[in-house]
């Protein structure tokens, strides 16, 4: 039996969700237990409650699945607030402390928030992390009814990517095209410049 424990967190409306040999056994969002909508704090209670409903301890989780990638998310904010400077400073100044003291450090972080689940738990070894967009098109596709299917996701932004193609078919699932970000970054760097040129 292979398990798989997926965690969504630090964002908006963190969850957790726990697969026994690739079938959904249980899944939550924090907001229910804590009853803060949209709760992006880490989702303790959670996984307390997938684990338990699933019968395992964290220890015996054979992977752990962040949903983001945060090197990338990083990259994606420095390459913008270059483009946007000296506007974008401000919101720079705020959101590069907590970056810096926690968020490039989101495996070891985790690692921490894990070990308060099981004391038997010592290694970050079965800690990865997916493409955000990929974990969008893995929710949709691979508890749906289809063995084949083209999963299409738009969000606000992922890592880089805000409009991604997926293919899935059985098992696998694989993003084909993820282009449409270069189209939204010129869109909205020609809006951003020519509200700076009338202002």
């Amino acid at each position: 039996m292979s398990s798989i424990l997926g965690i969504s967190a630090f964002f908006h409306d963190s969850a957790a969700c726990i697969l026994k040999d690739g079938k959904i056994i249980a899944a939550a969002q924090e907001e229910r237990f804590t009853r803060k909508k949209h709760d992006p704090n880490y989702p303790h209670n959670a996984i307390e409650f997938v684990l338990k409903y699933a019968n395992l301890r964290l220890s015996e989780v054979d992977k752990i699945v962040f949903f983001e990638k945060p090197f990338l998310k990083f990259e994606r904010l420095l390459e913008t607030y270059v483009a946007f400077a000296p506007k974008g400073f401000v919101s720079f100044a705020k959101a590069m402390p907590i970056w810096i003291k926690e968020k490039l450090f989101q495996k070891n972080l985790l690692f921490n928030k894990l070990k308060q689940h099981d004391q038997n738990y010592k290694s970050d070894q079965n800690i990865f992390f997916s493409d955000h967009h990929l974990s969008h098109a893995a929710s949709a596709f691979f508890p749906s009814p289809f063995d084949e299917a083209v999963v299409l996701t738009a969000d606000g932004v992922g890592e880089w990517a805000t409009t991604t193609v997926a293919v899935g078919k059985n098992n696998k699932l694989e993003i084909k095209k993820n282009s449409f970000s270069t189209f939204f970054r010129i869109t909205i760097l020609s809006i951003y410049i020519l509200y700076w040129f009338q202002s």
